[in-house]
């Protein structure tokens, strides 16, 4: 009895999970969340840019159904009522949160990349109709265009920001906006600092208290941006500047390293990986051939007096 009790439980429990896995609760104030612009075929187009990079290998082509069927709660495919159903809200937590084998991209993505992504998506729902948030009140005229310039003071030892908005033809400096400001790297971009506000001049200071490994001339890219991008928009400026320390370095991609690619992986892992898997398949065949000859030594008539009787 308390072995069947016990089979019992065990089934319910994974039904359970199964059940949890695939049931995603989203907090009802994310679920109502909604973007701060209107979906463009800009937006869309960017969007398209970043689930080419980050969201295919899982979800694959919208549409076409060739998401990756063996993960466990099932990526489903974009473009599917089931998928489409999801609010606005809903999908911008799932794709910043993440769970399971979803993972969490709050980090890897901006959160104009994520309105981006969701944009895309709902250029496969040709019944969708975007519904916008209002516009958070600001000391910025409704139309203003924003846009950020970069330059370095020599004298200052400091990196200036500058944000302007530009309305009827006229240009004007805004101030009380915080930024940011980094440096691209390979593995992600190095921030330089914590984010700054600016000032009633639309300026912002960056100071360099450390010298920024550049090229082999010492050129560093930098990247600046607006952080409420929900508010001003995906506002942001690069810009190459020769103020770095002179690096002859070889690039991290460059040589044979375990991070690298199949072409420049160590040797000692590209043979001892080939090693292994001809390893097990000589053993596979090995078995095979053996229970082959037992197999047909079964087969075989024994002579009388070989019998054991």
């Amino acid at each position: 009895m308390n072995k069947y009790y016990l089979i019992v439980v065990v089934c319910v429990c994974a039904v359970l999970n199964v059940t949890a896995q695939n049931t995603w609760v989203v907090p009802q104030d994310q679920k109502e969340k909604l973007s701060m612009v209107e979906f463009t075929e800009s937006m869309q187009k960017s969007g398209a840019d970043v689930f080419a990079g980050k969201c295919t290998a899982c979800h694959g082509t919208p549409g076409k159904g060739n998401f990756n069927a063996l993960l466990n709660p099932s990526p489903d495919d974009p473009a599917s009522e089931k998928f489409q159903l999801n609010t606005d809200g809903e999908l911008f937590y799932k794709i910043s949160e993440g769970r399971v084998t979803m993972p969490s991209f709050k980090s890897a993505l901006s959160k104009a990349d994520i309105w981006n992504v969701i944009a895309y998506v709902r250029s496969f729902n040709t019944t969708y109709v975007q519904e916008t948030a209002e516009k958070i009140e600001s000391n910025i005229p409704e139309g203003t265009v924003l846009s950020l310039n970069l330059d370095y003071e020599e004298e200052k030892k400091a990196l200036k920001l500058k944000l302007t908005g530009t309305l009827n033809g006229e240009e004007s400096v805004v101030g009380g906006v915080e930024v940011t400001l980094a440096v691209e790297r390979y593995f992600g971009n190095l921030k330089i600092g914590e984010g700054k506000t600016t000032n009633k001049s639309g300026l912002a200071y960056f100071i360099l208290n450390d010298e920024i490994p550049g090229d082999s001339i010492g050129n560093v890219k930098l990247i600046a941006q607006v952080v409420e991008t929900e508010l001003y928009g995906d506002i942001k400026t690069e810009k190459t500047l020769q103020i770095g320390a002179v690096n002859n370095k070889p690039a991290l991609n460059a040589e044979r390293a375990m991070w690298n690619t199949v072409k420049k992986a160590p040797l000692w892992i590209i043979f001892g990986y080939t090693g292994s898997v001809l390893a097990v398949w000589f053993f596979i065949f090995y078995v095979l051939f053996v229970v082959k000859k037992i197999y047909a030594l079964g087969k075989e008539d024994i002579p009388e007096d070989q019998k054991v009787i």
